[in-house]
């Protein structure tokens, strides 16, 4: 009898971290007694109260409708336990159920608490404020949702400015490290090896500019583009975005075109002698 009492716990707490968001992408953080205690303890707190009701029900309905004396006779439990029985044996039968049920309500009441108008920003909202980042994931997921410029600075040194357009799903163990991610360049360059200044070769701007004008770009005058009304950095992700690696960052930085400009033109440029001695 003891295992039918754990069992609904176990069920609960698994459908319960499959299905809401939250605690989804929580777990996919923890290993080993850390996962199993996180959802012990969900499965806990869910069969609870709904083992209570479920009690409520079989004794309201005396054996929900005879069907605890139905099990004594057919040998599955004897008098004394038939009602335990019974009651243990539709919470585990239901147990599925009412998990999924209520991960998709905690969902929803985030969603609406928070007045979030869908379901994409009720998780981004999640990603953003609920859940524990890395330096570098908190700053991409600020360039996703607010759509700030940020310089990539990468281990081949080459550098990227650009707006995070798709973000990884958070949910594996090497997320932190290995995942995947896009931006929408503006522009693109390198890090000289010697001086270590930052160099633009390529103004995406441009190249949608000279794309759109092409014979054979299949956009004509943009009439039927349905990135016309949008933002410019919309239009150029309308045709193409870079894929990059987290891994791959060496550092990051919020970047601001008119300061840019601003430092360019005071900047002093070393000697190349001089960085050879």
């Amino acid at each position: 009898m003891g295992f039918l009492l754990v069992l609904p716990i176990l069920i609960c707490g698994f459908i319960y971290c499959k299905y809401n968001f939250y605690d989804k992408t929580l777990i996919a953080k923890y290993e080993g007694q850390s996962l199993y205690l996180h959802i012990a303890m969900r499965g806990l707190v869910l069969t609870l109260p709904w083992l209570t009701l479920v009690f409520l029900i079989e004794w309201s309905t005396e054996g929900f409708f005879g069907l605890a004396e139905l099990f004594e006779d057919r040998g599955f439990t004897n008098s004394k336990e038939q009602h335990l029985f019974s009651t243990m044996l539709v919470t585990i039968l239901t147990a599925p159920l009412y998990a999924y049920l209520a991960a998709k309500v905690r969902f929803k009441i985030t969603r609406y608490r928070h007045s979030l108008k869908n379901d994409f920003l009720t998780r981004s909202f999640i990603l953003e404020t609920m859940l524990p980042t890395s330096t570098h994931q908190a700053l991409l997921l600020d360039s996703l949702f607010n759509k700030r410029l940020y310089m990539f600075s990468m281990e081949d040194r080459k550098v990227y400015i650009g707006w995070v357009k798709n973000f990884g799903n958070l949910q594996d163990h090497d997320s932190n490290n290995d995942e995947g991610f896009s931006i929408i360049p503006i522009y693109s360059g390198f890090r000289d090896k010697d001086q270590l200044t930052v160099e633009f070769t390529t103004f995406y701007d441009r190249v949608y500019d000279a794309v759109k004008k092409g014979p054979i770009s299949g956009i004509d005058d943009g009439t039927e583009d349905r990135c016309t009304r949008a933002s410019r950095a919309d239009e150029i992700g309308s045709l193409f975005s870079i894929s990059l690696l987290q891994k791959n960052i060496v550092s990051m930085t919020f970047f601001e075109g008119a300061y840019w400009q601003e430092f360019k033109r005071n900047e002093i440029k070393p000697e190349k002698d001089a960085t050879r001695i």
